[in-house]
């Protein structure tokens, strides 16, 4: 239940092998790669130009690629397939939600993954789908477009002759085409009551006449006036011939389009193939950009990497097998230099692993700190379930979040936030137990009440968080402590926790005069740290300027006793939460019977829903806030990276983990 043991190893190989090397490190996914060009040890040989970065490069089928070129077209590869996997999703039908979650993750070995990524060829299988997709798209526009054509000539499908034949009459000028309707229609009927034009009606519709218009003689009066335009149609064809060649063509097209998609849809292969060559190309990028963090001379390429101390023997086994005596290893212990650099992996008990999430959200641990969660769990676990408390809300999270755990395959991080929860609510579960309240009722046994138990909770909230504040000072004194830094270990630390004690000992004495010898020890005990913080400030500063520092120090008393009053919180959300409630009940209980029964069931429903919800956010945020700063501030700094491994990147496929030898 700790931070991971991390451990230095450098590696020194053949240039010949700098590929085999990192596709082993990358199935291990038990080394984080150091960049050699930032540190201090390596600078002096880069600027001597005594080693270099390695070669980046790459043979794609006629050429080979070298440099920045290779991360470039490696990553307008993986460009491609992400759009093309987008594409045929689009076709593929989806999948129901309950059945997508249950849905097992689709896995390989690794060298069955890179087997497949080296043996067939993405640019062809991108080329192969992206062919349909764009057949069937090519389908669409020309059923599009004749449609639209149909559409435009259905008003015209009663028309016996062609405009083209009408150009061709000798002693008549033809023209046809449409007169807009007006509300009067008077452009119309002045056209129509013109003596020098025949005017012969072809359709009508809500908008526009449809009209030949016939005029002796080989020129034709301007028709401008009438607000006349030419009906554009240059086919040999009557329009009910051309909309009937059309839609036979439309019907052809429409066959041809379903069966294109049907081929899609049934493309689940294809899509697969499409996301492990996605891997594929992600984990070849890993490993050729791993190469920009190492040093090579005319024949050598040196590794420096972090690995944890327990799989060092497994990754030696490992490069044993491939390379055999090929490539030296040597591992060195993490000195004090390196703890800011060291990456950080927590390590903690099933139970305990949960609550790295609110770890995580403050920060990682730097190296020679303690990992936070194992005192952070139960702190946490407590105030969650004193600010829900409800031993229905709780019994609802632990059985929601249990079937979602069994019955549905997750991803880590989501697994990791559903097992968050499920233990939280065996916390609101005890807690509503203690306040006797299911749902906003109140249960035959009641330990505490949120009525007429009001300044009992009051104190009690008080009273964890006057031991939240300490094990929080006592922390912060022994890590200074354990850092060598005695005089701040004590100032910061062990003087505070004293003096919080002393003045509880002098409350508890004024508040049991059988006890007020507990008032003098209190005293003292408050008074002679108070004047040791003093004291040490001085020895610190070695000089008089040390007592304004040290009565600086003696000022946060204000900030404890602000730090006691921020704990209020647990009580005020968790007497707020029963009284939303039990409102809530009331106001279903107004019901008549009928309708408390019926439409009353979906209400109490749907209220307790919202209470559950903004009870749940408000001890997760609340519970957040306490740890991160009445408790945290008082010892952690945080600020660590975390360890990642040169690894696969599992974006669509889970990698199986095997040792070298087991692949062999």
């Amino acid at each position: 239940m700790a931070i991971s043991q991390m451990k230095k190893i450098s590696l020194i190989f053949s240039k010949e092998t700098l590929d085999a090397l990192l596709l082993v490190l990358q199935q291990s996914q038990v080394v984080q790669v150091r960049d050699i060009t930032q540190m201090t040890d390596w600078q002096e040989a880069f600027e001597t130009a005594q080693v270099n970065l390695p070669q980046i490069h790459l043979q794609e089928s006629d050429k080979e690629l070298t440099g920045e070129e290779v991360l470039s077209h490696l990553a307008k590869r993986q460009q491609s397939l992400e759009t093309t996997i987008g594409k045929l999703q689009h076709f593929i039908p989806k999948e129901g939600t309950i059945q997508s979650l249950r849905k097992a993750d689709f896995s390989m070995s690794f060298a069955e993954l890179e087997a497949f990524g080296r043996d067939n060829s993405a640019d062809v299988l991108i080329n192969r789908v992206n062919d349909k997709i764009k057949q069937n798209r090519n389908l669409e526009r020309r059923i599009a477009e004749h449609q639209a054509e149909i559409n435009r000539l259905m008003n015209w499908r009663s028309l016996e002759v062609t405009p083209k034949e009408l150009s061709h009459f000798d002693f008549v000028h033809a023209v046809v085409g449409t007169i807009p309707k007006t509300d009067d229609d008077a452009l119309y009927h002045n056209l129509k009551a013109n003596s020098a034009l025949e005017v012969q009606d072809v359709f009508s519709s809500e908008l526009e006449y449809g009209v030949i218009v016939f005029q002796s003689g080989k020129a034709m009066s301007s028709l401008d006036d009438y607000g006349f335009k030419s009906f554009d149609y240059d086919k040999n064809i009557l329009p009910a011939q051309a909309i009937s060649q059309m839609q036979d063509e439309v019907a052809t097209w429409t066959a041809e389009k379903l069966e294109v998609e049907g081929e899609l849809k049934v493309s689940q292969r294809e899509l697969q193939e499409l996301k492990v060559q996605t891997d594929y190309v992600l984990g070849l990028y890993a490993r050729q950009e791993a190469k920009k963090k190492l040093a090579s001379t005319k024949h050598l390429v040196a590794l420096e990497g972090w690995a944890e101390a327990e799989q060092i023997d497994r990754l030696k086994s490992d490069i044993q097998a491939q390379f055999g005596d090929g490539v030296f290893i040597q591992e060195f212990d993490v000195v004090e230099d390196d703890w800011e650099n060291v990456p950080i992996k927590l390590k903690n008990h099933p139970l305990i692993e949960p609550f790295e999430l609110v770890t995580e959200m403050y920060a990682l641990p730097k190296y020679y700190e303690k990992d936070p969660t194992p005192i952070l769990m139960p702190f946490y676990f407590t105030f969650f379930g004193m600010m829900v408390a409800d031993l229905g809300y709780g019994l609802f999270l632990f059985l929601a979040t249990f079937l979602a755990l069994k019955l549905f395959n997750l991803p880590k991080g989501t697994r990791r936030f559903l097992k968050f929860f499920n233990i939280l609510a065996v916390a609101v579960s005890l807690w509503g137990i203690v306040y006797g309240s299911f749902f906003g009722y109140t249960m035959p046994i009641v330990l505490l009440s949120t009525t007429t138990d009001v300044m009992t909770i009051l104190l009690l909230s008080v009273a964890f968080g006057f031991v939240t504040v300490v094990v929080g000072l006592l922390l912060g004194g022994l890590q200074k402590l354990r850092l060598k830094d005695y005089a701040e270990s004590y100032n910061s630390g062990f003087a505070w926790c004293l003096i919080l004690i002393g003045i509880l000992l002098i409350v508890l004495g004024a508040m049991f005069p059988h006890l007020s010898v507990l008032t003098t020890i209190g005293a003292v005990l408050a008074i002679a740290n108070a004047i040791g913080i003093v004291i040490v400030s001085i020895i610190q500063a070695k000089s008089l300027v040390g007592l304004g520092s040290g009565l600086y120090n003696l000022y946060n008393i204000s900030g404890y006793v602000g730090d006691l009053v921020s704990f209020t919180r647990l009580m005020a959300l968790g007497l707020s939460g029963a009284s939303i409630g039990s409102a809530f009940n009331l106001i279903v209980e107004i019901f008549p019977p009928v309708a408390r029964f019926t439409i009353g069931i979906v209400i109490f429903i749907l209220l307790h829903a919202i209470n559950i919800f903004l009870s749940l956010l408000s001890g997760y945020v609340h519970g957040a806030r306490l740890m991160f700063v009445e408790f945290f501030g008082k010892f952690y700094e945080g600020g660590g990276k975390p360890f990642r491994p040169l690894k696969s990147s599992e974006k669509y496929v889970k990698v199986t983990i095997k040792s070298q030898s087991e692949e062999n």
